[in-house]
């Protein structure tokens, strides 16, 4: 098998795992009464340890005004607090509060039990096959984007 069919086997079985893990149990994200504009506000506020509407706006691809309504319910449920920004008072410093940081930890911890099960189910040699493809992934990840 030559290298590019080699490449695309694995896209294609790194999409069915991602599909299969994703089946797994929906509890966690079904519990969230929240849009899905507002599931991605939340966690962009989150990576972004901070961030302000004009940003988050152009991250979701929309205009600043149609945020508020978005960020207003965010603030209204306490996921998100809104600051007035020191340095212009005409704009809001965004952050997630605890409780939303809470939402986001639990998301996270369901997806890791979910993978930690998947992976109870290998033997040793399968895991440690897949350990070292998926370091050799992440090293090439590493120099792909130290590159760009």
């Amino acid at each position: 098998m030559g290298k590019s069919d080699l490449v695309s086997e694995i896209v294609e079985l790194e999409r069915q795992a991602n599909r299969l893990i994703r089946q797994y149990p929906f509890d966690a994200w079904m519990e969230i009464n929240l849009t899905i504009p507002q599931l991605k506000s939340l966690f962009f506020i989150a990576k972004q340890r901070g961030t302000n509407s004009r940003n988050l706006a152009a991250a979701l691809g929309v205009t600043p005004p149609n945020m508020t309504g978005v960020v207003d319910r965010l603030v209204e449920r306490g996921l998100v607090s809104r600051k007035e920004n020191p340095e212009d008072r005409r704009a809001h410093i965004l952050q997630v509060t605890e409780k939303g940081e809470a939402i986001i930890t639990n998301l996270r911890d369901r997806r890791r039990s979910n993978i930690l099960e998947i992976l109870g189910g290998m033997n040793r040699e399968e895991l440690s096959c897949l350990a070292r493809g998926l370091a050799s992934l992440v090293k090439a990840a590493q120099t792909d984007k130290e590159e760009s």
